[in-house]
């Protein structure tokens, strides 16, 4: 029994994250949100240069399964999805799974205290026969679908399109590594991540967004350079491909709890910090 459970376990695509970025890409986890599993239980933004109250920004808890359960604003509001208004400053959210293993609803409840407003609604999910996610349904607190995501995969059961917005489409390598995402915007633009491996290890990452009329204009053009230290990420460098601009991502690994993602500018002044524990 136990076996079957672990079969089980291991073949589900059932991760929940934030809503607004819901299949985009992670660069704090290297995964993809709400598709791969999350690696942390829980994540701190902080800003050192505030105050002493005001230096944790915001606060995002997770369950064993990498799930999004609670984010937490510490009242300096927070980007998330509400479908029926669209991305907005939020207090407080919370998730609610009605399973463990595969939950087949998500209550969410929405509380944004400086306008003293709340709202419950759920997610739907819809499993196929090798329990992939197969779609989302997206209801209010009626129950009525206000709107539905699409999955799609590809002969090796890999993610291959979610038809969210104007669309998701992912690529992967013969590694079952992700290779590329392409996600069309509603501003003539398609964006897309390119993924490079050296000796089975993510060592670029290449964003682009194209002119949807003619994808030989780039409109943005950006790299990440991973580098490793001891077998581990220990920094990530971002350059502008117009500008030549850039800033970096240092890991620091000395605390036993969690792992430390520091964003430093081009002069590797410090802008913030995340925490990110285990």
């Amino acid at each position: 029994m136990l076996f079957k459970f672990l079969i089980l376990l291991s073949s589900l695509n059932v991760y929940s994250q934030e809503l607004c970025d819901f299949g985009g890409y992670d660069v704090i986890s290297n995964t993809i949100k709400g598709i791969e599993k999350f690696p942390y239980s829980k994540i701190e933004f902080v800003d050192n240069t505030e105050s002493f109250n005001k230096r944790v920004q915001y606060v995002v808890n997770y369950d064993r399964f990498g799930r999004v359960i609670a984010i937490d604003s510490k009242g300096n509001g927070y980007s998330s999805e509400n479908l029926i208004e669209g991305c907005k400053e939020l207090d407080k959210v919370s998730y609610t799974y009605s399973d463990s293993i595969v939950p087949k609803k998500v209550k969410i409840k929405e509380n944004n205290q400086y306008q003293d407003t709340q709202m419950e609604y759920s997610l739907m999910y819809h499993y196929n026969t090798l329990n992939k996610t197969k779609s989302i349904d997206y209801t209010d607190d009626k129950g009525e679908v206000l709107s539905t995501y699409n999955f799609e995969y590809n002969k090796k059961n890999q993610l291959k399109s979610i038809d969210k917005d104007y669309g998701y489409y992912y690529e992967w390598d013969n590694k079952s590594r992700i290779k590329k995402i392409t996600i069309p915007s509603p501003f003539a633009l398609i964006g897309e991540y390119n993924f490079t491996y050296v000796n089975n290890r993510l060592a670029l990452i290449t964003i682009l967004s194209r002119l949807k009329s003619n994808k030989e204009i780039i409109a943005y053009g950006g790299i990440d350079v991973f580098t490793y230290k001891n077998d581990k990420l220990d920094k990530v460098v971002s350059t502008n491909m117009k500008t030549g601009s850039s800033s970096y991502r240092g890991y620091n690994y000395d605390k036993e709890d969690k792992l430390i993602i520091t964003e430093y500018d081009e002069e590797g002044v410090y802008r913030y910090h995340y925490e990110c524990y285990y």
